[in-house]
């Protein structure tokens, strides 16, 4: 199974810095492909923000560059399984995160913190983990399915009945988190798992990506029967395909992104979000199975 990907994220029309930050990663192992996409949103400050999100996605990526090829192979003697095996490794991964961003909040006398949604793809299933109210979503042709569940007062509160979804939607607190990395010593993470639609895109982002925007929205402008076989053959093509920086990605944006690519239209959508007033930086990647013989 063969995955691939493409990202994309702005500053926005109004903030100073841009405080999310994202990761794609895929490689080949004797498992096949595996894939590790996320975003993390971070807070606490201009400079603080932006150094906690990049802080979890680079300990992220140095995981899946460093740890996972052992730990796939310590996988396959697992008494669990897929599910308690990659829990496992998610909860040591949290833990890790959490204690490096307070561990430097406390020696720079700073508060820092941030959001995490990640998912790993391996063998025909995902595993997400789950911290604060960035989102995944799996978007199908027939539907816009969320992953994960917002980690926020306005979201328990309508689970206890106490607001309406309309009412959370222009709470003075509907930006409050019950919890994110680097606020506290103990996080609890959501763990989600499932098993991987060959025909579907999966999609995470910024809360600043899906504010305004509906679920019908998402499907039709960033899924399958958007995303078809021919944007994926355009985004291959694109100078910058799987050797993106946050520079590079800025110069191509100037100079236009190839029309049609994949990255062009989650651009394209992310104009749309802040054309609506939306002041929060803006976030998306998605990834997809890549059909048989399609690459």
């Amino acid at each position: 199974m063969l995955f691939e990907g493409a990202g994309y994220s702005n500053v926005g029309r109004t903030r100073e810095s841009n405080q999310d930050s994202y990761l794609i990663k895929v490689a080949s192992t004797t498992f096949g492909d595996v894939a590790l996409v996320a975003v993390a949103d971070g807070m606490g400050g201009l400079e603080s923000g932006e150094l906690a999100s990049a802080a979890v996605i680079r300990m992220l990526s140095d995981w899946f560059e460093t740890k996972l090829p052992a730990a796939l192979e310590a996988m396959e003697s697992s008494v669990g399984g897929f599910e308690s095996f990659v829990d496992g490794q998610w909860g040591g991964l949290i833990q890790d995160m959490n204690m490096a961003l307070i561990r430097h909040g406390m020696t720079e006398h700073m508060n820092l913190g941030t959001t995490l949604t990640a998912m790993l793809a391996i063998g025909g299933r995902y595993s997400i983990v789950h911290v604060g109210d960035t989102r995944a979503y799996e978007l199908t042709g027939a539907e816009t399915r969320q992953l994960t569940v917002d980690q926020t007062f306005v979201h328990r509160e309508v689970e206890a009945g106490r607001l309406t979804p309309e009412e959370a939607l222009t709470h003075p607190r509907r930006n409050v988190l019950l919890q994110c990395l680097g606020s506290t010593k103990e996080v609890v993470p959501d763990l989600v798992h499932g098993n991987l639609d060959r025909d579907a895109v999966y999609l995470l982002c910024s809360d600043g990506f899906r504010h305004v925007i509906t679920a019908t929205e998402l499907r039709r402008r960033l899924g399958p029967d958007a995303l078809t076989d021919t944007a994926w053959m355009a985004e291959r093509a694109r100078a910058g395909y799987a050797r993106a920086t946050a520079a590079t990605l800025d110069a191509e944006e100037a100079e236009g992104f190839a029309e049609g690519c994949v990255t062009q239209r989650i651009a394209a959508t992310a104009k749309l979000v802040m054309d609506r007033k939306e002041a929060d930086n803006v976030t998306c990647v998605v990834l997809r199975v890549v059909p048989e013989g399609g690459r």
